[in-house]
């Protein structure tokens, strides 16, 4: 990294399966930029859950659970880098008070966005390259961990997305190719923009 450049925060957001860790690993291995993948499936692991547990539909209170402890844990994440002065790449951002929007309704988002951690992050957010992925069906695959993708529920997803980014002043950028060379383009063009400035 260069340490004459200020601190870089990216976060790729979108859906799950849309194809977001794999963009963040290509992006870091062509940008020598430290990734921060995975925090989702982390926490999952680390609470040792399986997808019934916090499915949305059989167990909402442990699906908004899910979602406070994911806020957490990337805002203990971004404080980490932050304290160290490491630029990095994030495969999440505001994703879990969508995720509670779209699945829980806007009392328990609410409940998230009032959390002072949420609050933290959207202020680095602000101040971050921030980038939005289009979902495409041919990304969807099955983990068996997170939920099962759906087309419909994953447009409905980037569209509350994009409504809350811009509700919070946050300026994005949407991902809407497929070709997984022409998103690390998009994103390094960014960068080299943002460098430049």
């Amino acid at each position: 990294m260069d340490t004459d450049q200020p601190l870089l925060r990216i976060f790729i957001c979108g859906s799950h399966s849309v194809g977001k860790t794999t963009l963040v690993k290509l992006l870091a291995r062509q940008t020598q930029i430290h990734d921060e993948a995975e925090v989702a499936r982390r926490v999952i692991h680390n609470l040792g859950l399986h997808r019934d547990d916090f499915d949305p539909k059989k167990n909402p209170k442990r699906f908004l659970e899910l979602q406070e402890e994911i806020i957490r844990e990337q805002s203990r994440t971004e404080q980490r880098n932050s304290e160290c002065c490491r630029s990095y790449i994030a495969d999440r951002g505001i994703d879990p008070v969508v995720y509670a929007a779209e699945y829980l309704g806007e009392k328990e988002a609410d409940y998230l966005l009032s959390l002072a951690e949420t609050q933290e992050s959207i202020a680095r957010y602000q101040t971050s390259l921030v980038f939005v992925i289009k979902p495409f069906p041919e990304c969807f695959m099955e983990d068996n961990v997170r939920l099962s993708p759906r087309i419909d529920e994953a447009v409905a997803f980037t569209a509350a997305m994009e409504a809350l980014l811009h509700r919070l002043q946050i300026t994005y950028t949407l991902i809407d190719v497929l070709d997984v060379q022409e998103r690390v383009n998009i994103v390094k063009e960014k960068i080299a923009e943002w460098r430049g400035s």
